[in-house]
């Protein structure tokens, strides 16, 4: 079915990219909100989703309101089955909404739907390999349960290690340091105070401090980075096993190693883990193609009706 306009929606763990498309498939607008994950915080997803489009459609200077777009959206959060439930019974105000995770939308626009891997390492950090339509997810369990390697992680482990030298347990760190100028507490329980209500995307703002300490060589930031690129380097390798094992199953008699399988490291901190990983697994490594607005569009303009993300018509 051929829609006059689709907006494509990125939704992450700090910010909400839309992107408009017409009927004929040319990207005429664009527009930026806040945090938009379903799981943490529906409403606020909804209201950064309707933000970002709104913005969009103003971008490509039309007359149109939200009842007559179709949103395809790619939403963190939207893995868990629960919240996407939630998040479809709300009012939508659009014409038609269709969501899916926001790991699969970046996966399928970076590989342009083709079989691979995508690891994304932002705010939280996930990862997932594609192969025939199908996704097999590794993380995505959020800052309390995982999202090691993610600028929240990094911001959350700076915090736990200026705690530990402020309490005499570890040395004294530039790290250390930076974290108690930017937070301006003068003792451990003013830490405790300030971060008690912090959610990932605060941690989050916090990572900046860890990436110029690392850069300054700074040992406690080093090691935290380093731990971090520690992690994306053994999902790489997890997502290369299923990759051999699915290969495996498809064709038992199949002479010679299976594919090589392409992988695609997004996210703020991707260059700063990139050249950490050891070479044979950086030769694995491609650029992608498409961002996860377009993934979004892309994959449910192919599937269409066979998703079961989706709910038609505006409340």
């Amino acid at each position: 079915m051929i829609h006059n306009y689709i907006i494509g929606i990125d939704g992450g763990g700090s910010h909400c990219r839309a992107i408009l498309q017409n009927s004929d498939g040319e990207y005429i607008g664009e527009g930026v909100s806040g945090a938009s994950n379903i799981m943490s915080d529906p409403h606020k997803a909804l209201s950064s989703i309707i933000s970002a489009s709104e913005t969009a459609i103003a971008d490509a200077n039309l007359s149109v309101s939200l009842s007559d777009v179709v949103v395809m959206a790619g939403l963190a959060g939207a893995n868990i089955p629960k919240a996407k439930d939630y998040f479809l019974s709300l009012p939508l105000p659009f014409k038609q909404t269709h969501i899916m995770s926001d790991l699969h939308a970046a996966c399928y626009g970076a590989l342009e739907g083709d079989n691979g891997g995508l690891i994304i390492c932002g705010t939280g950090s996930a990862a997932t390999c594609h192969i025939d339509g199908t996704f097999k997810d590794v993380g995505g369990y959020g800052l309390s349960l995982g999202d090691n390697g993610s600028a929240a992680w990094l911001g959350l482990q700076a915090v736990k290690k200026t705690l530990l030298t402020m309490d005499g347990v570890h040395q004294e760190s530039v790290l250390a340091n930076r974290v108690v100028e930017q937070l301006q507490a003068h003792k451990a329980s003013d830490i405790v105070a300030i971060t008690s209500s912090y959610k990932p995307s605060h941690y989050g703002q916090l990572a900046p401090l860890v990436s110029t300490c690392y850069a300054a060589g700074c040992e406690t930031a080093t090691g935290v980075i380093r731990e971090g690129a520690r992690y994306i380097h053994s999902i790489i390798n997890t997502l290369n096993e299923y990759y051999r094992i699915h290969y495996k199953k498809a064709d038992d008699k199949t002479a010679g190693d299976p594919p090589v399988m392409p992988v695609c490291v997004v996210g703020g901190l991707a260059d700063t883990y990139i050249p950490l990983l050891p070479e044979n697994i950086q030769r694995l490594l491609c650029s992608p193609k498409k961002n996860a607005q377009r993934g979004a569009i892309s994959y449910f303009s192919k599937v269409g009706r066979e998703s079961d993300g989706i709910k038609g018509g505006a409340e």
